[in-house]
């Protein structure tokens, strides 16, 4: 029986040996190489030849969906152990490539379901997250990624775009001419048109639509 090569990325010594122990438990798997460092990936893609790469995330916000996105343009096959269960984040793993999310406090079985789904090329979302939340984070309900972004106005569009690559709220005021109210005004409205709740939440949906994708005049 060929078995699925599995390549594990953690920054935790102790978390990698669990898992390479309890991985190579199951029949059909094999640890072929294990890193704590994503920068070694490619290198290890090209030692090991892994077929699905299991990405246990411990930073949460933009660096891990970078990490995320960055492995998933490597092989295509990456699973994410997290527990992050914000519906923005995980639609923003989704949207970088990612094929499996599972929660860290999953069973055994789900992980194992969730690495033999990407070997086939299929997703798996951890079924803690409800089939209706799972139709909202593959886009079936708005028809693609962009469809709460057409609620926005230019304007609200630009706010977002300043406040999720890190301006304050003055250096928007400073950039779009604006009083520092008025943008805080803005804010608020973009935080109640798109149900966000913090400025993590906001990042993770700027990046899962694409809006920090591209440059636009501020003004």
């Amino acid at each position: 029986m060929d078995k699925i090569r599995l390549l594990l990325v953690s920054d935790y010594r102790l978390t990698r040996t669990g898992l390479r122990q309890m991985l190579n438990q199951v029949p059909d798997f094999e640890v072929v190489a294990e890193t704590d460092n994503p920068g070694q990936v490619k290198e290890c893609l090209q030692r090991s030849a892994p077929d699905v790469i299991v990405l246990e995330i411990t930073i949460p916000g933009p660096h891990g969906l970078r990490t995320a996105a960055k492995l998933a343009q490597e092989t295509g096959r990456v699973v994410v152990i997290s527990s992050n269960e914000n519906i923005t984040y995980v639609r923003s793993m989704l949207n970088a490539g990612v094929l499996g999310y599972v929660l860290r406090k999953a069973s055994d079985t789900e992980l194992f379901l969730a690495i033999r789904n990407a070997h086939q090329g299929r997703r798996y979302i951890d079924p803690r997250l409800s089939d209706s939340l799972a139709d909202v984070l593959l886009g079936r309900n708005s028809g693609n990624a962009r469809g709460n972004e057409g609620r926005l106005s230019n304007r609200e569009l630009q706010v977002l775009r300043a406040i999720a690559r890190g301006f304050t709220s003055q250096e928007v005021a400073q950039q779009l001419q604006l009083s520092t109210k008025t943008v805080e005004t803005y804010r608020s409205r973009i935080y109640d048109k798109l149900g966000l709740k913090t400025r993590a939440d906001l990042v993770h949906y700027a990046i899962a639509v694409g809006l920090l994708e591209t440059e636009e005049p501020m003004a």
